[in-house]
């Protein structure tokens, strides 16, 4: 029994240590994985994993964005490249999968910076189209009064005209009352200067007449006197 249960111990033991080197190896990111270094720190960059190791790169400031090569066997130094191609160690510690609060806060400092400018753009675009508008809505204003301007001596016209035609009736008709009257007055003058010679004619009768009858008067008064004075004679 005291052999079986050693057996069985050291199996147990075997199980977990595969289970702790399969953790381990999943636990183990992939060659070529992007990390940033993490915040508030200056890490240098040395040439191997240690202290002791030449310093390559002064300090790298938080947030800086390296190339993740692995970490050596005991898991305290991990081989990074940076942007510029300086390749070298520095402390797993420092580096971290996600992005520093800080990228995050230059990051949306950013975007809230670009929404700003969009903002001010459209602002600007909307003052621009509201300034259309308006001078559109004076345009229109301005047609529909030229319109209506429009109209309105379009119907001056109308009436105008109405009243020419019926102006030109009229005149048509008082021509033609005037030549009536003309006519008549030609033979109002006609007429008239029929009787004038009529008249005249007269006069002259009544002249004749009265001139024969003085001519006679005159000869038969002293024939009457001479009648007269034969019997005066004889006294």
């Amino acid at each position: 029994m005291r052999i079986i249960g050693l057996t069985l111990l050291s199996s147990w033991a075997a199980v977990m240590s595969i289970s702790v080197l399969a953790q381990e190896a999943s636990d183990t990111p992939p060659a070529g994985e992007t990390r940033y270094v993490t915040d508030l720190i200056f890490t240098p960059i040395r040439t191997g994993p240690g202290g002791d190791y030449r310093i390559i790169n002064k300090g790298l400031p938080s947030g800086t964005e390296v190339t993740y090569f692995g970490t050596t066997g005991e898991g305290v130094w991990a081989e990074v490249e940076t942007r510029g191609g300086t390749r070298g160690y520095l402390r797993a510690q420092y580096l971290q999968k996600d992005i520093p609060r800080a990228n995050q806060l230059n990051a949306l400092e950013a975007e809230l910076a670009a929404s700003r400018e969009r903002l001010t753009t459209l602002q600007q675009n909307l003052d621009k189209a509201m300034k259309q508008l308006t001078s559109s809505d004076s345009d229109m204003s301005s047609t529909a009064k030229a319109l209506t301007e429009t109209r309105a001596e379009l119907t001056e016209i109308k009436r105008i005209s109405a009243n020419a035609i019926q102006l030109d009736q009229l005149t048509k008709e008082l021509t033609g009352k005037l030549e009536d009257a003309s006519a008549r007055n030609d033979l109002l003058k006609l007429e008239n200067a029929r009787l004038e010679d009529r008249v005249a004619s007269n006069q002259r009768l009544e002249g004749v007449l009265s001139l024969f009858a003085g001519i006679v008067i005159a000869l038969l008064i002293p024939r009457l006197t001479l009648k007269r004075r034969r019997p005066d004679g004889w006294r």
